[in-house]
């Protein structure tokens, strides 16, 4: 069973790699570091906000997060194959 704070995580380490590997290139792409830090630090505060919170808001983590995870998995796996 995914909890919301494994969902937080996995797209966390996501976003860690996808940020450094981007870096790591010869012309890294300065606005979509930005993009990928931005929504680190959004993860981050949802993450410091989440303890005590209801199922509602848990499940609703999951959903959106989760979602966001999916869609950047392909591009971890491309930076990871080069």
């Amino acid at each position: 069973l995914e909890s919301a704070e494994d969902t937080l995580d996995f797209l966390k380490a996501s976003l860690t790699y996808l940020i450094h590997a981007e870096s790591r290139q010869a012309q890294p792409d300065a606005d979509l570091i930005a993009e990928w830090e931005a929504l680190d630090q959004e993860v981050l505060d949802v993450q410091y906000a989440l303890p005590g919170s209801d199922v509602k808001t848990y499940q609703q983590v999951i959903k959106t997060y989760g979602q966001r995870h999916r869609e950047l998995r392909p591009l971890v796996d491309r930076y990871m194959a080069k």
